[in-house]
């Protein structure tokens, strides 16, 4: 996995980025999306339901204050478009084989309720006012029997692929996503789409890459914040935790914007165990444990080979002992033979279940939305308080007798809880982000500082008459809790005991490259090591070394540097320490790299009309600005397009230490009306 311990920042500019201009605003890449959603809820029920209200009560705001107040960081809201919120039947339309030819509607048969849309705008806005991470997921039971179900031959509403009603389907499906797209384009970064609910149980995975292909595209081309926002997506075939595995990597590859998810309720005996095929009312041993650890592992395998990350959409368990907090009794369901639940999670499970999917999930670096469809419903985690509608009662006063046939004492205490709070506390109780996030993809060097494993993204090889180890420098090295350790017990040449990085094959043309390590020995002295680039020039192995470092048995402040120009034709570089010269223990950390364009950077530009002096370039403390003529206004913006600094009383210098290492981009504005532009870079 790619190793970029986020409390160490090192950056590597590529070709498209120097072509970005610096004032583009760019959304929250998916890895920093994922990151920044955290731990989230469903609002489960509302807009899903036939009708808003139906099946769990009408949402108001101060439920998304409720979340933001409990420490939820993003809230997925399903949506169903539909049924008579969109106008436009298909019903007409032949569901016979080859009859496709004969489809003669057009998008603009199939129009979103306006009304509609502008309560879900407003619901939106009730969540990204509270700083919530808000996903429209496209979701809910008239989905399923108009769309969902006609691609599944087992299922009455089933079309033949080429038939009219299929046709009509997939345009009426990609219409609604055309308006929903163009109605919130304009919105922040912090709204994402999510394409569709569980597909899988009923549409392949070609079926998926299908739809997931042609919705991207139409998001996409609506334009404004829709060309870079964040869109999630899962495969087709593969239920639960191999869905997002079933996604066409090419899919991947073409959208820098997308975001993985899958849904968890294994084993279903327990988590749906209110019905009458499923009794299992415990959870929680070492294999229940285990069983799910496996399962997660295997979607991060894939995320990191895809690089792609991950949310974790659904989750959860039936209410405690099948209750249902809005009647005080058993919860109704039709499909048992006493028409209510004959069991359910016992109290302590259940807690477990949601504490043990979250801390796994979150140490995965998966967010997630634990499922919640209100005090109506099987599973319940916010009562619904906000609603003046919501009734419920207290657990605590119920108890059953029997569940067959049916006696219970119900409830008829009333409970003004906001949360079922053991629930709700376990989503919070554990679980750390893990220091190892982030992309795969453009890293010189991965894995810099060893927190993800001291041999992740390094290779080792002894050579010739040395001997050596390769192990983990732990509380020797120099922040975090790894490094790299080798132990040369009997040496022979620098080039002899090799600690390789992995093989960097992006575009460095016109590139200086600078190397940085910090290190040390065991030894006060008579240890000593090289760096060296191992390049493909023109079709050929070339290897450039360093000077000699020389060791001492501590690490000096400032690191150990070396300068690499990249030759033309260059295909592939890679970053070698050679330490096979000397005996002795030889400790490393903290690696860096940064990226210069032989080009772009200079101290000093001069024009016809201006003379402009920028100064340190790179800089690490105070960036001094010099011009010939009076600066009204003068601004800093990131890599990202971020603006970072703006005023209009300039001093002559810029205090950097507080913007983290990267590229940015100066912004001088004259008073004569002019503007400037220049690339600085704080290291």
């Amino acid at each position: 996995m790619i190793l970029l311990p986020k409390q160490y920042t090192f950056y590597f500019l590529t070709i498209l980025l120097l072509l970005l201009h610096f004032s583009t605003f760019s959304q929250l890449l998916p890895y920093d999306m994922v990151e920044k959603m955290g731990r989230g809820i469903n609002l489960g029920n509302v807009f899903s339901a036939p009708a808003e209200g139906t099946w769990s009560p009408i949402v108001e705001e101060q439920y998304f204050t409720d979340l933001a107040t409990a420490g939820f960081t993003n809230v997925r809201i399903p949506i169903d478009f539909f049924g008579d919120r969109t106008t436009g039947t298909t019903s007409s339309y032949s569901v016979a084989t080859g009859t496709s030819g004969n489809y003669s509607g057009i998008p603009t048969d199939y129009i979103v309720s306006a009304t509609y849309l502008d309560r879900i705008e407003t619901v939106i806005g009730w969540g990204l006012a509270q700083g919530l991470i808000v996903t429209l997921d496209f979701h809910g039971s008239t989905l399923k029997s108009e769309f969902i179900y006609t691609f599944d031959s087992e299922e009455t509403a089933y079309t033949h692929p080429s038939s009219a009603k299929r046709a009509a389907d997939n345009e009426k499906f990609r219409a609604i996503w055309a308006q929903v797209a163009e109605r919130f384009k304009n919105h922040s970064e912090d709204l994402l789409f999510e394409v569709i609910n569980e597909p899988y149980f009923h549409m392949t995975a070609q079926d998926m890459n299908t739809l997931n292909s042609d919705i991207i595209s139409i998001i996409r081309a609506t334009g404004s914040n829709n060309t870079t926002r964040n869109i999630i997506i899962t495969g087709g075939t593969g239920t639960s935790h191999e869905a997002p595995l079933q996604i066409d990597p090419n899919i991947i590859s073409s959208d820098a914007y997308l975001i993985a998810t899958f849904h968890y309720y294994q084993p279903f005996n327990f988590t749906s165990s209110s019905a009458d095929s499923r009794d299992e009312q415990t959870w929680g041993t070492n294999t229940d444990k285990n069983t799910l650890a496996t399962r997660f592992d295997q979607v991060s395998t894939w995320a990191t080979t895809n690089n792609i990350p991950v949310f974790v959409g659904e989750f959860g368990a039936d209410n405690t002992g099948g209750y249902k907090y809005s009647s005080g009794d058993l919860n109704t369901i039709s499909g048992n033979s006493t028409g209510f639940a004959d069991g359910g999670p016992e109290n302590a499970s259940r807690v477990e279940y949601h504490r043990y999917i979250a801390e796994q999930a979150i140490n995965r670096g998966f967010s997630f939305a634990a499922w919640d469809s209100g005090p109506k419903s099987n599973k319940t985690i916010h009562m619904r308080s906000d609603s003046p509608a919501s009734l419920n009662y207290n657990i605590a006063n119920f108890s059953v007798n029997t569940y067959g046939p049916k006696n219970t004492n119900k409830s008829t205490v009333i409970d003004t809880s906001t949360w079922v709070e053991d629930v709700k506390d376990a989503l919070f109780e554990s679980g750390t982000w893990p220091v190892c996030y982030g992309p795969t993809e453009n890293a010189l060097i991965r894995n810099p500082t060893f927190e993800c494993g001291y041999n992740t993204d390094w290779s080792f090889r002894v050579s010739g008459s040395a001997a050596a180890t390769f192990s983990d420098a732990t509380t020797d090295s120099k922040n975090g809790e790894a490094g790299a350790k080798i132990v040369v017990s009997s040496a022979d040449a620098y080039n002899k005991v090799v600690l390789s990085n992995v093989v960097y094959t992006e575009d460095l043309t016109d590139k200086k490259i600078t190397f940085k390590v910090h290190a040390k020995s065991l030894n006060a002295n008579e240890q000593s090591f090289k760096l060296r680039i191992k390049a493909v020039v023109n079709g050929a192995n070339s290897f450039v070394p360093s000077p000699t470092f020389n060791l001492t048995n501590t690490y000096a402040e400032t690191p150990f540097e070396f300068e690499y120009f990249v030759p033309s034709q260059t295909t592939s570089i890679q970053l070698q320490v050679l330490v096979g010269e000397f005996q002795g223990t030889y400790f490393f950390d903290e690696f860096e790299v940064e990226v210069e364009d032989l080009d772009v950077l200079s101290t000093e530009t001069t024009t016809d009309d201006e003379k402009v002096q920028i100064y340190p370039n790179p800089v690490k403390m105070e960036l001094f600005v010099k011009i010939s003529k009076k600066i009204a206004h003068i601004e800093l913006y990131s890599i990202l397009g971020k603006k970072v600094y703006d005023t209009t009383t300039f001093s002559g210098k810029i205090d950097v230490t507080k913007y983290p290492k990267g590229i940015y981009f100066l912004s001088l504005h004259t008073e004569e009306g002019e503007e400037i532009k220049r690339k600085v870079v704080i290291y």
